[in-house]
């Protein structure tokens, strides 16, 4: 059976908590966006798609080694902004600032390596980012643009990121539902 996958770092509940309020403060420009449920937020390190379930163990050992000699490091959430411009608004983002460029090091690794098991070679330039919503129309997006310019510089929080995840996501009508299959933690 096919299993929908993704590899990610999870946030903190701190972090969770300034992400929601900032939600809730761009909500007020009453612009049409399909939020993120505050519990899905998270970060990306590499959308697998569609895969065998058995090759779940490959794909958890493909982590580890793309993880290895990786320690612990901080990750502070700056700023925010959209996805492609602001004249075109399609994802809105909550910014990190990964000062050794640690997270993209795990993405490239994961993108090559998973190449073996038939996933797709990430195309785009990888922008590490939280997603927080996606853009549905372009009703109210200057009103938008506005409250989302006040967080700039905002500073959300900062975390120590000490492990990676194999998630499953499930589609559903009311958003998608995500299950912690695997926990990597990184070499201490």
């Amino acid at each position: 059976m096919n299993v929908r996958l993704f590899v990610a770092v999870e946030i903190t509940d701190e972090t969770r908590k300034k992400l929601t309020e900032f939600q809730n403060n761009l909500k007020k420009a009453r612009a049409e966006v399909n939020w993120v449920s505050p519990e899905n937020i998270h970060i990306t390190l590499k959308f697998i798609g569609y895969l065998d379930e058995e090759k779940i163990g490959n794909v958890v050992n493909i982590i580890k080694d793309s993880v290895i000699h990786i320690k612990p490091f901080n990750l502070n959430y700056t700023g925010a902004g959209v996805f492609p411009t602001p004249k075109n608004p399609r994802v809105i983002f909550a910014g990190i600032i990964d000062k050794d460029d640690i997270l993209k090091k795990i993405h490239e690794r994961l993108d090559n390596q998973l190449m073996a098991l038939g996933v797709e070679h990430e195309s785009r330039k990888y922008e590490v980012h939280l997603t927080v919503g996606r853009v549905k129309t372009r009703k109210n997006t200057e009103k938008l643009m506005e409250v989302l310019n006040f967080y700039n510089e905002f500073k959300f929080s900062s975390e120590v990121v000490r492990q990676v995840v194999l998630m499953k996501s499930d589609l559903s009508p009311n958003g998608a539902i995500y299950t912690k299959l695997h926990t990597i933690n990184l070499s201490q």
